[in-house]
This record gives structure tokens, sequence and C-alpha cells, in this order.
């Protein structure tokens, strides 16, 4: 469960996450529940390579999985901006598919990115702290 506190023009609003899906947020806004569509907001920032999300193990950490590179040299990319929480790995280590290999913080939400493909980790691009780009590659997975 997460909490904010947000102004918008001028009316203070306290605004508490409780369950997050594959397709709506179910939060409450000053003590009043509210159930959130979000397929709309996927529509509107989709590009070929967004991430695909599936069902969150609770409603602070959506999982959030890469889209297949085109290229396995190319690696794992970041589906969004943000930084470096929690490395999972190390080169050399064998990886499943749908495996956690880094968290990354996004909007004050972190996000576990996990591997789209079976293979050995050839390397690890960022460090614990860094912050990335979107499409940045993360780790190689040959």
């Amino acid at each position: 469960m997460r909490m904010y506190s947000l102004t918008i023009n001028n009316k203070n609003y306290d605004i508490i996450i409780k369950e997050i899906s594959d397709d709506e947020v179910r939060a409450e806004v000053n003590g009043v529940e509210h159930i959130v569509s979000i397929r709309d907001i996927r529509h509107i920032v989709q590009k070929e390579t967004q991430p695909v999300i599936t069902k969150a193990p609770s409603a602070v950490q959506p999982v959030i999985t890469p889209p297949p590179s085109a290229s396995p040299a190319k690696g794992i990319c970041s589906p969004i901006p943000g930084h470096i929480l929690e490395i999972y790995v190390k080169v050399g280590d064998k990886v499943n598919c749908g495996q956690k290999l880094i968290v990354l913080e996004a909007m004050k939400l972190e996000n576990i990115i996990k591997s789209d493909r079976d293979g050995q980790v050839k390397k690890i691009l960022v460090r614990e702290g860094d912050s990335v780009n979107h499409d940045q590659p993360l780790i190689i997975v040959e």
C-alpha cells in the first residue's frame, strides 16, 4: 500500500493506492474509494517497445516484463526511465525466462524487470543507484 499527498489547483488530496491489477487501480482519495481504469493510459503511451504489464504480486510492485529484443546482443532494456534499486544477478549466472533480474524505481513505484529469455548473463551494463532511460540496455543475456 502506498500513500501520497498531492495538491492540485490549491486543493489537497490524500491518496492511498490499495491494489493494482492488469487494467485498474483501487485507490482511496480523501477517504473515498475509487476504481481507476488504466486501459486508456496504456493506449496513449503504447509504443512497439511498450512493456507487458502482468498482475502485480503486491500493490506496490508492478511486474514489468520487457518486450523481446530484436537482437540478443541488444540485451534486456529498461521499459521506462528510472533508477536501479537492486540487481539480482551477476555475470556468468544462468537465467530463465521470467526470472527477476532488476528492481527499477520509476515514479515512486518499484518495478521488477524480468528476463525475456533463457540464457547466461554476459554483461551487466548498470550499477545499483544508476539512472536509466527508456529503452536503455541493462543486461545482456545470450
